[in-house]
């Protein structure tokens, strides 16, 4: 069965960086432990530090909402969001 992804590409404001960085480590790691969330990885673009990317990895699309509704990525969003310049999510069918 093949499962369902996403990929998120987040520009932040200067000087957010930091702090936003610290929140999404523990934002990812709390994912990790949904039952329906494969992977969840953080990379930082080598070339701009205010540019990240997550790989996410779920069963399918409906355990992406209940990821959504949970407590910790609540939290997260509304610490973070004034941080943001731009999100951008791509959906993804994982094939392998």
């Amino acid at each position: 069965m093949s499962h369902f992804a996403i990929i998120v590409t987040i520009k932040l404001k200067p000087g957010a960086t930091e702090e936003f960085q610290r929140l999404i480590v523990v934002n990812a790691a709390a994912s990790r432990q949904e039952p329906e969330c494969h992977r969840f990885d953080v990379l930082v673009f080598e070339e701009d530090e205010n540019t990240l990317f997550f790989y996410e990895e779920y069963t399918n699309a409906a355990a992406l909402e209940a990821h959504r509704n949970t407590p910790h990525y609540k939290t997260f969003r509304e610490a973070t969001d004034d941080m943001v310049l731009d999100r951008k999510i791509q959906r993804c069918s994982v094939i392998s």
